[in-house]
């Protein structure tokens, strides 16, 4: 179920379409809607997704809309499943992952972390450091035991020298990520 719209364009680097531009959310009740026809259809798992899923809502006005959309999916007879993907670190509440505890709620995170070193994140426009990923992640696995984090991860970006892939090294370690 794709929860928002984007505008695309092509990269001018290397014109491959993108999905970028203004941020729409569709509307709950549209979402729910689609997703009890699935389930009438026998779909047991419905996946959340768009280019920041835990972003949903906030263009209507709505603060921790994904919490609030995930509560409302998970009452829909059938669904067995529920899960989001792409979710920025800086978006992952406390009520997000209160809602996450729910029983169809797959607890599987997708975080593009992408680097640990704070000099590589600000270049790339990013959010957290090492140490508060690593809070983030500690936080998550408490909340919810069993929880799958996955991220992914940019070497070689321009300016990375040994010392900031060192520190990345080691974030990926303490990090204990399930993929990657």
């Amino acid at each position: 179920v794709k929860i928002s719209e984007g505008c695309s364009h092509r990269c001018a680097f290397c014109s491959i379409p993108l999905i970028k531009g203004r941020y729409i959310s569709r509307s709950a009740a549209s979402i729910v809607r689609e997703a009890r026809a699935l389930a009438a259809l026998g779909v047991k798992e419905i996946d959340l997704v768009s280019h920041d899923t835990t972003w949903f809502g906030r263009d209507r006005g709505i603060r921790n809309g994904l919490a609030a959309l995930l509560e409302r999916l998970s009452p829909v007879p059938g669904l067995e499943w529920i899960r989001f993907l792409y979710g920025y670190p800086e978006e992952i509440t406390a009520t997000l992952l209160d809602a996450m505890a729910g029983p169809k709620v797959c607890r599987y995170f997708d975080i593009p972390f992408q680097h640990a070193d704070p000099v590589l994140l600000r270049a790339m426009g990013r959010g957290p450091d090492a140490r508060r990923a690593l809070r983030l992640i500690e936080r998550i696995r408490t909340r919810l035991p069993g929880a799958a984090v996955r991220t992914s991860i940019i070497v070689g970006f321009p300016g990375e020298g040994k010392k900031a892939f060192t520190a990345l090294r080691r974030f990926v370690e303490e990090a204990r990520f399930d993929h990657l």
